[in-house]
């Protein structure tokens, strides 16, 4: 979009403030009542009705440049130029005749100081600007070489549109406009989540296709002493921001990253944690970060005496928490590492079926990551209640605006070539399906994770699981070694077989579809 036509919501506003300061944001915030201060002096904030993403309501632009480029379908809608020109005229008497004040923002992506994309959010809603500031690279973080190119977000929560008449599905819309100039419009929801993964979507297109650069969604932290990094690859509530947030570890990121050659760089400068049932014993450094000044924490419940209870899932399963990277004290400052030594596929099995934890060799590799199997957890997205098995190419599918396939190759193409060791974790249930299981225990996999990283995992120390076929460790330190012959778990090996079986079943049809292109 043009630059002259970016202006003029500029112009239509009652009042444009630029880059105020987080305290001065929190002031607008509670002088027009969109939050309170907790107890700890974070702001809470309610984005009722919509408290997860809504990607039935994400959009691309169609046009020729689009048209061929794009990976159409069930997670990238179509939307005619035309239809979006008209919303954005919506946008811009919207703003006029409700004499709505505006809210400039300017922000980085990409801390690899070669690869920055500047970020520049106009939003009607203060609070979101300091979730955008907390989630991305401050102006005084980072000192770019190169500016690769900026992508403008014009943000208007409380705008409503009005679905088929607008050409869109609902009252909400999510619409990337890729070339020439990146424009992301957000309206009708006012989940901060919205903001963040649309410009992980642009960044999904823009670093593969500009740069051969393979855009990740994972966590990632390296060692206290080197710059050896593990990658965490996994969907929402898999444990990829608690995992990866690790107290012996530096924390590069957890949730959006960049390889580049030998480099691991964070997309972001902040975090968006789920904060359901936060143990602060559990998860000190996340717990420390969520209960300060300048955190953002989202649909939970308190007391009159602005207590949280991070327990309570009243309001929804999906309460997060926004934070700048800053707060985390093991913070990796510079947001990068080098190439990683170990990556890591989380999934939340809740068929109780997967291993804590199996290599993954050769063709295994690009298949599970393919497959991106989990099962999709409460509150996530709209209507989903209950666990449901789901798989999401590269881990990513919501956000990826390219064929999956190719980022499958560039990441094993990656692996290869600097020999990284892949593990598949299962961070979900064992014993019994969801709900007569139990979850795996934090500590566990916590202990199995370190394993992995420290190569104290003997690998001719292992089996061949039956049903998978991937190689199971039988046995890591300092852990039940039932624990690892998952079948020993269940009191009924053959009911465990059996759902073994149908698990295996749904992989094998979900990657028939790829295997003419994986061949």
């Amino acid at each position: 979009m043009e630059e002259d036509k970016k202006q003029v919501f500029y112009k239509l506003a009652k009042k444009v403030y630029s880059n105020l300061s987080v305290p001065e944001l929190y002031e607008h915030t509670i002088i027009k009542k969109l939050g309170v201060i907790s107890k700890d002096g974070a702001l809470i904030v309610d984005t009722r009705p919509y408290t997860g993403r809504s990607p039935k309501d994400k959009f691309i632009v169609f046009d020729e440049y689009t048209r061929d480029l794009v990976w159409w379908g069930e997670v990238n809608h179509p939307i005619d130029r035309n239809v979006f020109q008209n919303l954005l005229n919506k946008a811009a008497k919207y703003i006029q005749d409700n004499d709505i004040e505006l809210y400039e923002l300017d922000v980085y992506a990409g801390a690899n100081p070669y690869y920055t994309v500047r970020v520049k959010l106009l939003t009607e809603s203060p609070y979101h600007a300091i979730f955008t500031h907390n989630l991305f690279i401050r102006l005084n973080e980072l000192n770019p070489f190169k500016i690769v190119n900026e992508v403008f977000i014009l943000h208007l929560p409380n705008l409503k549109l009005e679905g088929e008449k607008d050409g869109v599905r609902s009252e909400v819309a999510i619409i990337l406009d890729l070339y020439p100039s990146p424009f992301i419009f957000i309206a009708g929801t006012k989940y901060c989540g919205e903001i963040k993964k649309a410009v992980f979507s642009f960044l999904n297109y823009y670093y593969l296709k500009e740069f051969d650069i393979l855009p990740m969604h994972c966590g990632a932290n390296r060692s206290l002493n080197s710059m050896e990094t593990a990658l965490f690859f996994g969907l929402s509530g898999t444990g990829k921001t608690t995992l990866s947030t690790d107290p012996n570890r530096r924390l590069i990121g957890d949730d959006e990253h960049g390889w580049a050659e030998n480099d691991i760089f964070n997309f972001e400068g902040g975090s968006y944690a789920k904060v359901i049932r936060l143990d602060k014993n559990k998860e000190k450094e996340i717990y420390k970060a969520t209960n300060r000044f300048g955190t953002i924490i989202e649909n939970v419940v308190y007391n009159e005496k602005r207590e949280i209870d991070f327990n309570d899932a009243s309001i929804t399963e999906n309460t997060r928490s926004a934070y700048p990277n800053k707060y985390i004290e093991i913070m990796e400052q510079t947001l990068m590492g080098e190439k990683p030594t170990v990556i890591f596929f989380l999934t939340a099995d809740a068929t109780a079926s997967l291993p804590p934890i199996a290599l993954l060799e050769g063709n295994q590799i690009i298949e599970y990551f393919i497959l991106g199997y989990t099962s999709k957890l409460a509150g996530t997205e709209r209507g989903v209640k209950d666990p449901e098995p789901t798989f999401s190419e590269c881990f990513a599918k919501p956000f990826l605006p390219l064929n999956p396939i190719n980022y499958a190759k560039k990441l094993y193409e990656n692996v290869k070539k600097y020999n990284s060791k892949v593990w598949l974790i299962n961070t979900g249930w064992i014993g019994n399906p969801y709900p007569k299981g139990n979850r795996i225990d934090l500590n566990y996999t916590r202990k199995i994770v370190n394993a992995a990283i420290n190569n104290e995992i003997g690998i001719n120390n292992t089996y061949m699981h039956p049903v998978f076929n991937i190689k199971v460790p039988k046995i890591i330190k300092d852990l039940p070694e039932n624990l690892f012959f998952i079948h020993n778990t269940w009191e009924n090996q053959e009911q465990y077989l059996e759902n073994a079986y149908k698990l295996k079943k749904l992989f094998d049809q979900q990657l028939a579809k790829y295997k003419p292109v994986l061949a």
